[in-house]
C-alpha cells in the first residue's frame, strides 16, 4: 500500500510522510486511498447545533420502483422509511436530486409533476420529526454529463427562478408553501460532489470529453453563488451548504475545494461546509483528513459530514462495520464537524447484481425480496449511539488516550480497545448497561 501523504506542499505549508497501515488492496469500487492532511491545530470550530446523527437518502424510493409505482404507494413507502429512520435515532435526513426526490432543474423541466414526489418526501420527513436537508441542482445527481455537455446552464436566470420556486414551496413562511407544510426546510445543499464531475467521465456520458474542463471550481462557484442568492431571496433564514465533495481527503479534492472557496463571494455564501468521505480503513483517518482539509480553507464555518459509511468486505465483517459508526462519529467530532450522515438506511435485496453494486452492504438495515427490513449490527450500534448522543453532546470532545474521546460533561466514548468501568456505562453493540468493575470493549460509553 502506498505511503500516506500528510501535508502536500502544493496545498499546505508543511510536508512530511508517514507509513500507511498495512491492509488489503483497495476494492475496485473503493474511494481513493491517497490522502493529504492539512496541518493542525485549526481554530476552534463554530458549531451549528449539538452533535447529531443523520442518514443520507434514508427516505427514498428506488429508481427501479419509482418509474412504475403509483404515487400513493410511493407516499406510503416514504412514510415507512422516515419512521424507521427516526426509530433508530436519526435526527436529520438528506434528499438527493439524482435519486429522490428528483427535483433538479432539468428533471422538473422534463416532468413538472416530480414536485408531487418532493411534497410526499417533505410530508413524510416532517411527520416523523426529522430535520430535512434538500438539494437543488441544475442536473440530476452525479451523472451530469448524461444530460449536459456544459455544466453551467445556458439560461442562468431560468435556473435561479427554479431555485427560488422550489425553496419558496418548502420554506414554511406561509407564502406559496406546499399544502400541509408543517415547519419547512431550513437546510439547502447546492448540487452534489462537483469534484467528481471534474475528475471522472460521468456514467452514460453522451460524448467524449476531458473531465478536467467540466464543472471546474470556477463553474461550480458560478452555479453555487446563483443558487445561494436565490435561496436567501426566497428564505432569508435558510442555511446554504456547498455540494459535498467526493474526495476531500485527497490532494485532488482538497485543491478543488481551495480553488472553489477562493472565488470571490463563495466563502461568505457558505453557511455550512458539506463533506463526503467513504472509506475502508478501520481507523477513520481518511474521514478525518477530508474534514480537516475543508476546515483548513473554511475555518470559521460549521461542518457537516453529509455522506459517509463503511461497507462490509472480505476484510470488514459486520462487527467491524458496526464499530466504525462510533469510530467515525468520534473522529468526525474531533475534527470539528457536528453532524454525521450515514449512507444509507437499507441495502437492496441480495442478488448477483446488487452484490456488485459499489455501495452494497453499507446500510443500517437489510431489505429482502418481500420488502421486509432486518436491522444489521451496524444499525443496532447506530441506534444505541444515537440514544447516547441524545443526552451527551460530542461537540468539543478531546482525545482520551487511545481509541476514546472525552466529552465536555466528563463521559467517555470508547470506540476501540477495552477499559475498566469506574462508575457506569453502556455497551453500544447490545445496549446493555455496564457497572463499575466490568470491562467495556469498544464501542461503549463510560461515565
Amino acid at each position: 500500500m502506498p505511503a500516506l501523504l500528510v501535508g502536500c506542499s502544493s496545498l499546505f505549508p508543511s510536508c512530511h510522510t508517514q507509513a500507511a497501515p498495512a491492509g488489503r488492496p483497495p476494492r475496485p469500487d473503493a474511494r481513493p486511498a491517497e490522502a493529504s492532511l492539512a496541518p493542525a491545530p485549526l481554530p476552534a470550530p463554530p458549531f451549528e447545533s449539538p452533535f447529531a446523527l443523520g442518514i443520507n437518502e434514508a427516505v427514498s424510493v428506488p429508481q427501479r420502483l419509482a418509474l412504475t409505482m403509483p404515487a400513493s404507494d410511493q407516499a406510503l413507502r416514504l412514510t415507512a422509511s422516515a419512521q424507521l429512520a427516526a426509530s433508530v435515532g436519526a435526527r436529520l435526513v438528506r434528499g438527493h436530486t439524482g435519486n429522490y426526490p428528483a427535483i433538479s432543474a432539468w428533471a422538473l423541466q422534463q416532468n413538472p409533476g416530480a414536485l408531487g414526489a418532493a411534497d410526499a418526501w417533505v410530508t413524510a420527513v416532517e411527520a416523523a420529526g426529522l430535520e430535512p436537508v434538500l438539494m437543488v441542482s441544475p442536473w440530476p445527481g452525479n451523472d451530469t454529463a448524461k444530460y449536459a455537455q456544459a455544466y453551467v446552464p445556458a439560461d442562468m436566470a431560468a435556473y435561479a427562478a427554479y431555485v427560488t420556486a422550489v425553496v419558496e414551496r418548502y420554506d414554511g413562511d406561509g407564502v406559496g408553501d406546499m399544502p400541509g407544510l408543517l415547519r419547512g426546510v431550513r437546510y439547502w445543499e447546492v448540487d452534489n460532489e462537483p469534484d467528481l464531475k471534474n475528475s471522472l467521465v460521468g456514467k452514460g456520458a453522451s460524448a467524449d470529453y476531458d473531465p478536467k474542463t467540466f464543472c471546474t471550481p470556477a463553474e461550480y462557484a458560478q452555479v453555487f453563488l446563483a443558487s445561494a442568492k436565490a435561496i436567501k431571496a426566497a428564505s432569508p433564514t435558510a442555511k446554504v451548504l456547498n455540494g459535498g465533495l467526493y474526495r476531500p481527503h485527497s490532494t485532488l479534492g482538497a485543491a478543488y475545494f481551495r480553488d472553489f472557496v477562493t472565488v470571490h463571494g463563495v466563502l461568505d455564501a457558505i453557511d455550512i461546509v458539506s463533506v463526503h468521505t467513504y472509506h475502508d480503513d478501520l481507523d477513520g483517518d481518511r474521514l478525518a483528513a477530508g474534514i480537516r482539509n475543508e476546515r483548513y480553507y473554511a475555518p470559521q464555518k460549521p461542518v457537516w459530514v453529509t455522506e459517509t459509511s463503511v461497507g462490509t468486505t472480505d476484510d470488514i465483517d459486520e462487527a467491524a462495520q458496526a464499530r466504525m459508526v462510533v469510530t467515525d462519529a468520534a473522529r468526525t467530532a474531533l475534527e470539528g464537524a457536528d453532524k454525521m450522515f450515514w449512507h444509507t438506511l437499507s441495502d437492496p435485496p441480495p442478488s448477483d447484481f446488487t452484490r456488485r453494486m459499489p455501495m452494497f452492504g453499507h446500510s443500517l438495515f437489510q431489505l429482502d425480496a418481500d420488502d421486509n427490513r432486518t436491522i444489521k449490527p451496524v444499525g443496532q450500534v447506530y441506534q444505541h449511539l444515537a440514544a447516547f448522543l441524545a443526552a451527551h453532546d460530542l461537540n468539543g470532545c478531546v482525545p482520551d488516550g487511545t481509541g476514546a474521546v472525552k466529552l465536555r460533561d466528563g463521559s467517555v466514548l470508547l470506540y476501540d480497545g477495552s477499559r475498566t468501568v469506574t462508575n457506569v456505562g453502556g455497551d453500544l453493540r447490545t445496549g446493555a448497561a455496564l457497572v463499575g468493575g466490568q470491562t467495556a470493549t469498544g464501542p461503549a460509553w463510560l461515565q
